[in-house]
C-alpha cells in the first residue's frame, strides 16, 4: 500500500510539473543572450554583467524605446574579429519584444559574405526561408520558428546586414501590426518607404495623391 502511494504521489507530480517545465522554457527564449519579456532594468544588468557600452538609448514613442551596444554577449555561427558589429533591444509596452544585430560591413564584398554566410546557417537551423523579397538594394529574408520571426534585412547602398529576431507568440501575433503601426511603417508602399529612408525627393502632389501626409 505504501508503494502504491509513493508511486501515486511520484507519477502525480510528474504530471503537474510538466506543463510548469513547458512553460519555463518557451518563457526562456533569448536569441542574443537577452530573454524577451524582460524590462529595461533587467536588460541593463546583462549588459553591466557583460561590460558591453551602450551606444544608443532612446524612446521613439511613448510605448517604444531602443538600446543599441557596442559589440555581441553571445558566440555567433560566423567570425565576428575585426567586424563592426552591434546588438539591439527593443522593448515595447516596457517589455523587450525584439533583438538584432548589426552589421556595418567596410563594402560590397564583406556585406554579400555576411549575407551568405547567415543564409546558410539559418537555413540549416530552420530549413527553407519562408519569404524572401527585394526592391532596389533592400532585401528581406524571413524565416518562422517557434514563437519568433527570424528576418535577414540587407542594404546594398549602405552595406548593411542586419539580423532580427522578434517574439510572436501565436496568442499575441497582433502585437506585431501593433509595433509596426507605431513605427509608421504599416501599410506602407514601397515609394514612401524610400522616401522615408530619405533616399529620394518626393514629386509634386505626392501626399495628396498617395495620401501619405
Amino acid at each position: 500500500m505504501n508503494i502504491l502511494r509513493k508511486s501515486f504521489l511520484f507519477f502525480l507530480f510528474i504530471v503537474i510539473g510538466l506543463p510548469i517545465y513547458s512553460m519555463a522554457e518557451n518563457s526562456d527564449i533569448s536569441p542574443l543572450g537577452f530573454q524577451f519579456g524582460i524590462n529595461k532594468k533587467e536588460a541593463m544588468k546583462v549588459i553591466d554583467s557583460n561590460g558591453k557600452r551602450i551606444v544608443e538609448n532612446q524612446v521613439d514613442s511613448k510605448d517604444i524605446r531602443t538600446i543599441i551596444i557596442q559589440g555581441v554577449i553571445v558566440t555567433l555561427p560566423i567570425d565576428t574579429d575585426g567586424k563592426d558589429v552591434m546588438t539591439g533591444l527593443e522593448f515595447y509596452n516596457k517589455k523587450l519584444l525584439s533583438t538584432s544585430l548589426i552589421f556595418a560591413a567596410v563594402d560590397a564584398s564583406e556585406k554579400t559574405e555576411l549575407e551568405k554566410e547567415f543564409t546558410h546557417y539559418f537555413t540549416e537551423q530552420y530549413g527553407e526561408p519562408v519569404e524572401r523579397s527585394s526592391m532596389l538594394y533592400f532585401t528581406t529574408t524571413t524565416w518562422h520558428m517557434h514563437d519568433i520571426k527570424l528576418v535577414l534585412h540587407t542594404n546594398e547602398k549602405k552595406n548593411t546586414v542586419k539580423v532580427e529576431y522578434t517574439y510572436k507568440p501565436v496568442h499575441q501575433s497582433k502585437i506585431e501590426d501593433e509595433l509596426d503601426e507605431r513605427r509608421g511603417t504599416i501599410k506602407k508602399d514601397p515609394a514612401t518607404q524610400m522616401f522615408l529612408d530619405g533616399d529620394y525627393s518626393k514629386p509634386t502632389g505626392y501626399d495628396e495623391q498617395f495620401g501619405t501626409r
